[in-house]
């Protein structure tokens, strides 16, 4: 019988996993809003563009090697390492803005060294989950980190305005960097036995290997193309359009922008929740199906002119979004073998997080040219559209390979 979700936490090891990324998340949430504000301080519009394209580019560079490195050294030594690095990087910055002296510079190189050291950890631990909750589980185990992570951001955001009352916007890196360093000593405590260790250091992991290993799997591979498509879109529009559309449509100020990160918030938690309590059989399939939520989310973007709606549009986009990731990263973890898993994680975490880098670039920019409306009513029928293609094209290449090999035998 498989244990629910919050059974899975008294196993000790990923108890520990899960409030090692719970506390480190609950520091991105005051680092982020210190990170815009003082980017929008000391540099602008433009300033915000840039910390955003620093913190974005990284795992385009970094992803696959990340992955390697997984799939190389030790995943849990791997982690830790970073953590140690993320949380040494912020010292200097909360150092330097509680002194007034933090230029928009600063912020763009910490923001890049950030995503750098990220772009080793996640692939490390996404790659570790299923030896510490057994691969039958990691559905239920990503939705609860997933659920957890993004409700502790909505009460970070909510804490972030009662300590401004009292400390410097600056101090939330501090929280940051010692949110990491706490998450670092959780992780050195996990009782991880690397099972491949002897393997790593007969051969070094090559990327081709992940290629070879996903062609056999074209729903997995069409999955996980759709995340890159997917979110590229829906990054690009979010990022530049949803604070246009607060101000210039619904004519709210930041507050109403806060409240649609909210509902987006409360979306992922309710996605999250769900995919912990029902475990899905076709979990490829099934995230590229959960891009179709776009249709209604972005459709209320686009036609609605009260806040209220939005909001409600939000919560659906990030109630798909989030489904998307944890099931093709459940998938993964399922499919892949260990010494390999490290490097699809890798390719994972490339796509996924380089893609925000994809849509700033590619996408954002269609809003000096469009109004707010007509984007997202144009983006509100392709990212479902792409998602219902992928669905089908990954169909007709599971067939035709099950009559290939059919025939072959």
């Amino acid at each position: 019988m498989r244990p629910r979700a919050l059974q899975l936490l008294r196993r000790k090891d990923f108890r520990r996993l899960y409030f090692a990324i719970s506390i480190s998340e609950l520091g991105d949430s005051f680092h982020y809003i210190a990170l815009m504000w003082m980017a929008l301080v000391t540099g602008g519009p433009l300033g915000v563009i840039a910390v955003r394209l620093a913190d974005s580019i990284p795992a385009l560079v970094f992803g696959l090697h990340g992955g390697v490195a997984a799939d190389r050294w030790n995943r849990r030594n791997l982690m830790i390492a970073a953590d140690l690095a993320r949380g040494a990087i912020l010292v200097p910055v909360a150092i330097a803005g509680l002194s007034n002296r933090l230029p928009i510079w600063g912020l763009v190189v910490a923001a890049f060294l950030l995503e750098t050291a990220t772009s080793y950890f996640a692939p490390a631990y996404n790659a570790m989950v299923p030896s510490l909750v057994d691969r039958e589980n990691v559905q239920e185990a990503n939705s609860l980190v997933s659920a957890t992570t993004s409700a502790l951001s909505i009460g970070g955001w909510a804490a972030a305005a009662g300590l401004l009352a009292i400390a410097p916007i600056s101090t939330f890196f501090a929280l940051n960097s010692l949110s990491f360093f706490l998450s670092a000593m959780l992780i050195g405590r996990i009782g991880y036995r690397d099972s491949i260790g002897i393997s790593r250091s007969a051969e070094r992991p090559r990327i081709r290997e992940v290629f070879t290993a996903l062609r056999p799997m074209p729903s997995l591979a069409t999955a996980v193309i759709m995340i890159g498509l997917g979110v590229t879109i829906s990054a690009g529009t979010w990022i530049a359009g949803v604070p246009e559309l607060v101000r210039t449509v619904l004519h709210r100020e930041a507050g109403g922008f806060s409240i649609v990160m909210v509902g987006y918030a409360l979306g992922s938690v309710g996605g999250g929740a769900l995919l912990a309590r029902y475990p899905v059989a076709n979990k490829t399939r099934m995230s590229m199906l959960a891009w179709i939520l776009y249709l209604p989310a972005y459709g209320l973007f686009a036609f609605s002119s009260t806040l209220i709606p939005v909001v409600v549009g939000a919560c659906l986009a990030g109630m798909g979004q989030s489904a998307a990731l944890i099931l093709v990263t459940a998938s993964a973890q399922e499919q892949i073998g260990d010494d390999l898993l490290g490097r699809v994680m890798g390719v994972i975490t490339l796509v996924y997080r380089g893609a925000h880098a994809t849509g700033l670039m590619f996408v954002a920019p269609l809003f000096a040219v469009f109004a707010p409306r007509a984007i997202f009513a144009g983006a509100a029928f392709a990212i479902p559209i792409l998602g219902i293609a992928s669905a089908i094209s990954a169909s007709l290449a599971e067939k035709r390979r099950r009559v290939a090999s059919a025939a072959s035998t």
